[in-house]
């Protein structure tokens, strides 16, 4: 029993191994008559690569895919943007179909993949990028692009580049604006009739399905929304079919909150510190101002210097020059508070030096030596002749602690010119001017609350107004349906 099992495990083994270099065989394809049939192909007396398909007929049809791998950069002083993606191409050349040609091999074939050094010797479309600024192709490890020819002579080309593009910006809500930037395509010499533009890989693909994005992050804009369309344009040498992505990116707040709203807000405060110093304290409230003016002032100068020069305001312009105010009218406060208080002490030193005039007018009373021989004091009032002796003498008995002082009588004329005694009344108080109503004292003190109080409504005010328009600005761009949100 085990020699006849033994035979028909050889005789299996050997059917299988039959089979095997069989299928080797049938999966073997000959390269010298595939490299005979592209040199066919492209043989110069039956194809002119200078020449478009169909030339004199209907124009080609070019398909254009775009897969975004990333935005690099993005520069609001170039005004521009920088965009990493994967071009795709396809069109027909029916010069190239070599599904009804006689290979002469054993399988057939349904589509060549050859070295993109192929595409030197073929007919392809001229296209460019109108708003381009610079571009390059990448070559690391080799030419990053790829060529495939289908059956019917269609033609499929992917190349590998970098695009920096003009964005045109509206920087009117910086920092809390969206951009649109766009990257155009469109071909540099064949007009409407000679090539005919479409977002897809064929007719029937809906344009939105024509771009993808892959997962990155830009440190300072968040790509929200795109957008492709087909247009017209026409030039002086004629109209040309031009394809249009755009993107919408909306800038992160993040950055210039930590470094430029945040500092500002803390030097307006430290600013306010001189308002609870002594108004004596001259070199302290002086350096206090002067410093947090020029700190404000590099901060402004440093903020600009990474920003395009325009000509209209920006919405952080409003946000920091108003900061500079702050701080300016902190300064300017103490220079007037500091006037003020000079006023005042001049004011106290010249009414310290009339009462001391005052003073020395006044004349005793009494005389210092009464006279022995009378008991009785004889009065003599002031007026008499200038030989008598104008004083009354201090009588014996009197207490010269309660001696009061005697003062000339204020003297006014009538209407003959005579000076009579003026009567005595309370000295009218003179109308305070308003320099007077608002002392050294109650400027600081209404600065303390009144500088954090207009500082407090402005910055709810501004911020409040600026998130109103950067919603409003979104909202129209939303309303057009064309616009697709972009999925990671």
């Amino acid at each position: 029993m085990a020699r006849p099992f033994t035979l028909i495990v050889l005789l299996s083994a050997h059917l299988c191994l039959h089979v095997v270099v069989t299928q080797d065989e049938d999966s073997h394809i000959n390269t010298q008559l595939l490299s005979s049939v592209l040199d066919r192909l492209t043989n110069r007396t039956t194809y002119d690569k200078r020449l478009r398909p169909r030339y004199g007929e209907k124009p080609v049809d070019v398909g254009i895919t775009i897969h975004v791998s990333s935005i690099s950069a993005v520069s609001e002083v170039d005004m521009d943007f920088t965009l990493d993606f994967y071009m795709r191409q396809t069109w027909q050349d029916p010069r190239l179909a070599f599904g009804s040609l006689d290979l002469g091999l054993s399988k057939e074939i349904d589509s060549l993949t050859v070295g993109v050094d192929y595409l030197d010797r073929l007919w392809k479309p001229d296209t460019f990028f109108p708003n381009e600024k610079k571009s390059f192709f990448h070559l690391a490890t080799t030419h990053n692009s790829f060529l495939r020819i289908e059956g019917d002579g269609t033609v499929y080309t992917s190349q590998r580049l970098t695009v920096t593009a003009t964005c045109p910006m509206d920087l009117k809500l910086f920092p809390m604006d969206s951009q649109h930037c766009k990257l155009e395509i469109e071909s540099y010499g064949y007009e409407t009739k000679d090539i005919d533009y479409y977002w897809g890989k064929k007719r029937t693909d809906l344009e939105i399905t024509a771009v993808k994005f892959d997962t990155f992050q830009l440190p300072q804009f968040q790509p929200t929304l795109y957008f492709v369309n087909t247009t017209k344009a026409e030039t002086s040498s004629g109209k040309y079919v031009r394809l249009a992505l755009e993107v919408i990116l909306v800038r992160n707040m993040g950055f210039y909150t930590m470094n430029i709203v945040i500092p500002s807000i803390l030097i307006v405060t430290i600013s306010w510190v001189s308002f609870w110093l002594n108004r004596e304290a001259s070199p302290a409230r002086v350096g206090l101002g002067v410093t947090t003016v020029l700190t404000m002032t590099t901060l402004i100068t440093t903020t600009n210097n990474s920003m395009p020069k325009v000509s209209y305001v920006k919405g952080l312009d409003v946000f920091l020059n108003f900061c500079f105010v702050m701080v300016f009218a902190s300064l300017l406060e103490y220079a007037i508070v500091s006037y003020m208080n000079k006023r005042l002490v001049l004011r106290r030193e010249k009414r310290r030096k009339a009462a001391e005039q005052q003073q020395r007018n006044e004349m005793p009373m009494f005389n210092a030596s009464p006279k022995a021989a009378n008991n009785n004091a004889d009065l003599y009032f002031a007026g008499h002749n200038s030989s008598m002796n104008p004083l009354m003498e201090i009588p014996e008995n009197c207490d010269c602690r309660t001696i009061p002082m005697m003062q000339h009588p204020r003297l006014v004329t009538d209407g003959a010119h005579t000076l009579w005694p003026a009567p005595f009344a309370r000295p009218k108080k003179a109308s305070k001017t308003c320099c007077q109503r608002w002392t050294p004292a109650k400027i600081d003190k209404l600065s303390r609350y009144g500088f954090p109080l207009s500082f407090s409504i402005f910055n709810i005010v501004y911020w409040l107004y600026m998130k109103y328009l950067s919603l409003n600005s979104s909202d129209k761009i939303q309303e057009n349906d064309k616009w697709q949100q972009i999925h990671w």
